[in-house]
């Protein structure tokens, strides 16, 4: 009974609506991760509504209705761009524009207009789910990616398995390295992520051959071993659509995370070839969904070493495993630990170093959200006060009174000490973005001050 439950909750979360169709759709007029779009739906507020918009300004409706939609999409893309506190000169919308006549094209090539039809395409027959920012198993720590990179979070991700494994954890681990490893590599990869899962953790890893799988394998080996109900789940990044999943070689491990209440997930449609260039993007989420990010083996030239760029761009913890200065295969990770960029793994079974406190895993559901929105889903409650609006409104008074001038770093630092646990940075950034829209504070030279309309 509490495996049908749980089906039922889990088929129930991830129902397809409107905005996270639209979504959908939108990603399909991509060619890969793309920060206009990502703005433009900022600055909307609305897939759904965004989706119309670029559908009437296409060709072939009324020149009336064109134009108004042309521009409303225009000042959207403004909007959204400042709001995620970047700016756009002419070169910028000229590409834009450029972009849109693209996306348009994509448009015109979907199988069907009918919603129904077009859940059954873009789910693969029913065999994926589709999850958005407004779902309770959406991963939030992804919203990093607006703030600490120039590149944008995923409108939407597509899986197999169990959605809740994406929320099964709070700080996952990821571990990654190369393919061509040692056994020393493998070994490192395998235990370390046994560990973590048999203290609940989420191990995270790119689903390849090599360092991945080992990563992937020792997790379930945890799950085996203490069971799925204390054990840390994994889930698997891919780099294409989930019906170009690979190796082939490893499909026995696909079919076990999934068995093993994991995940497989992707940022990009069914149908999307994973090409060369989609792993490096691919990496960022690899980076983002992870709290800490083990570089198990890698060499001088690593798909590993990238995602660890990521991280550190990221601010995430970043540690790797020392090796044999005489082997090529441990040149990537000597060389971070050299160079600042990881600190050095010296066990691999006390993982109290890089882990925090073991845990079950984790149930998501609703409620579970309610108080770490995901920045996307903000957008549908601009006017809606929040609990946190009189915590933070009180850290810019200590922070002024204290420092003179309110900066995010300033406003981490006073939260951590008046409510320890409760504020991450891609949390405070997201409320400091909902208070200046509702007028309550405004932001000029980096600085961070209180308006009239706060003063009740």
């Amino acid at each position: 009974m509490n495996e049908n439950t749980t089906a039922d909750t889990s088929v129930n979360a991830t129902a397809i609506d409107d905005e996270t169709l639209s979504r959908a759709v939108l990603t399909y007029c991509l060619d890969s991760a793309d920060a206009m779009m990502y703005a433009l739906v900022k600055g909307i507020g609305s897939a759904t509504h965004t989706l119309q918009l670029l559908a009437d300004s296409g060709p072939g409706n009324h020149e009336s209705v064109a134009t108004a939609a042309y521009k409303t999409l225009d000042a959207a893309l403004i909007n959204g761009i400042t709001r995620w506190g970047r700016t756009i000169n002419a070169r910028g919308m000229a590409s834009f524009h450029g972009a849109m006549v693209s996306w348009q094209h994509r448009l015109t090539t979907l199988p069907s207009t009918d919603p129904e039809e077009l859940k059954t395409w873009f789910t693969a027959n029913g065999t994926q789910w589709i999850v958005a920012p407004h779902h309770p198993y959406w991963p939030s720590q992804l919203a990093d990616l607006t703030i600490h990179t120039d590149w944008a979070a995923p409108l939407c991700l597509w899986g197999k398995g169990d959605p809740q494994a994406l929320a099964s954890c709070s700080e996952p681990v990821g571990v990654v390295g190369s393919r061509g490893v040692s056994e020393y590599g493998r070994q490192s990869a395998h235990e370390l992520a046994k560990q973590a899962a048999r203290a609940g953790h989420l191990i995270v890893s790119g689903g390849a051959l090599g360092t991945d799988a080992a990563a992937h394998w020792g997790a379930i080996q945890a799950m085996d071993e203490i069971g799925t109900p204390l054990a840390g789940r994994t889930v698997a990044v891919f780099a294409g659509g989930l019906n170009y999943i690979g190796p082939k070689s490893n499909e026995r491990l696909f079919e076990t995370i999934i068995n093993h209440s994991g995940a497989l997930i992707s940022e990009l449609c069914p149908g999307t070839v994973p090409e060369a260039r989609r792993f490096l993007i691919r990496n960022r989420l690899i980076a983002a969904l992870s709290s800490t990010l083990i570089v198990a083996q890698a060499r001088a030239r690593s798909g590993a070493l990238n995602t660890a760029g990521w991280a550190n761009e990221l601010n995430r913890r970043v540690f790797a495993v020392p090796g044999d200065v005489t082997m090529p295969h441990n040149t990537g990770c000597n060389r971070l630990i050299q160079e600042g960029q990881a600190s050095i793994i010296c066990s691999l079974t006390d993982i109290d170093e890089f882990c925090h406190a073991a845990h079950r895993p984790q149930s998501a559901d609703a409620a579970d959200n309610d108080d770490e929105p995901s920045e996307e889903s903000t957008d549908t409650s601009l006017s809606q006060p929040t609990n946190a609006t009189a915590a933070i409104l009180k850290a810019i008074r200590t922070c002024s009174a204290k420092y003179g001038h309110v900066s995010t770093d300033g406003l981490l630092a006073i939260l951590a000490e008046s409510n320890p646990g409760e504020y991450s940075i891609s949390r405070i950034s997201m409320e400091l973005g909902l208070m200046e829209l509702n007028g309550l504070i405004c932001t000029q030279h980096g600085n961070i001050t209180i308006t009239d309309a706060s003063a009740t």
